[in-house]
């Protein structure tokens, strides 16, 4: 059977949900990189009080598989849609959508009994269900977690890189409009998503105000890095252990965003320019409940 789900996740509680402040609104957010995005945004969450932003609103980073490479633009708005889907569905809708993929397999009344109460099955028939599941991409699990969110409230937003090499101009000019005439937000980094960390790290008129056209060509400086994510990582050592939000970048953010103002702001802007303008979800948080 063809993998036709991503939204998919190992580990997606990041907070002890008896002792946290329930959100009264999230964004949910889908973006391009499968790691150093997902982790700076997590930590962005878990530290939003220490940040200045209300408990009461939160960012939500749409996970997939570690596999799941699909980055273009259209592929990250495919994966939001994706979820936008699933908070439409009824439980009627999703028995239906999983029982047509698995009718030879398992009855109806299995599937049902699983989505409603999974413990009640015996324990070889459940594990079998689920690696099917999984063998389409279907994360029950994450899926149930994702689902217990639908409030009115609510914004959808995607986060991609320039990145001219692989998107086109053409690409990101269509997805920038796809995405107002959809009621997303969308946010942009030109050329990478280190260019915003670099913000954190580095003085960035001091340090590169020559070097601004090195910064917007980006080019391969080693097997490892690019010409920017080379100057991040020089700065803060990623290493297996992840970014340290809390150390490297935490302390930094307001810094990041007025840096940040220096440069253009408007979508179709940073299509050609250098710039960020993840600074006005930053600024859009706090404003939450003001």
């Amino acid at each position: 059977m063809r993998n036709r789900y991503r939204l998919t996740s190992t580990v997606y509680d990041r907070e002890d949900e008896t002792q946290k402040i329930i959100p009264e609104k999230r964004v949910f957010l889908s973006v391009e990189g499968n790691e150093t995005e997902k982790e700076y945004f997590d930590g962005l969450s878990k530290n939003r009080v220490k940040i200045g932003i209300n408990a009461k609103v939160d960012v939500e980073v749409l996970r997939r598989g570690k596999k799941d490479t699909k980055s273009t633009p259209q592929q990250v708005i495919e994966l939001l849609e994706e979820y936008i889907r699933l908070r439409e569905q009824n439980e009627d809708d999703i028995l239906q959508e999983v029982s047509n993929q698995f009718k030879e397999q398992f009855s109806l009344d299995f599937i049902k009994q699983f989505l409603e109460d999974s413990d009640k099955l015996p324990k070889k028939q459940r594990n079998l269900f689920v690696t099917e599941l999984k063998k389409i991409g279907y994360d029950i699990n994450y899926r149930k977690y994702l689902r217990k969110y639908n409030d009115e409230l609510d914004e959808f937003a995607v986060f991609i890189d320039r990145d001219k090499d692989t998107h086109s101009e053409f690409n990101m000019l269509e997805c920038i409009k796809y995405c107002k005439d959809n009621g997303y937000k969308c946010y942009i980094a030109n050329p990478c998503f280190e260019f915003w960390l670099l913000m954190h790290l580095a003085d960035i008129e001091m340090e590169f105000g020559n070097q601004l056209d090195k910064i917007k060509e980006n080019k391969t400086v080693s097997n490892q890095h690019t010409f920017v994510s080379k100057e991040v990582s020089d700065r803060a050592h990623h290493g297996k252990s992840g970014i340290n939000f809390a150390k490297k970048y935490l302390p930094y953010i307001d810094k990041a965003v007025i840096q940040a103002k220096k440069f253009p702001d408007d979508e179709n802007e940073l299509v050609d320019s250098i710039g960020c303008n993840l600074w006005k979800l930053i600024e859009n948080l706090k404003m939450y409940g003001k």
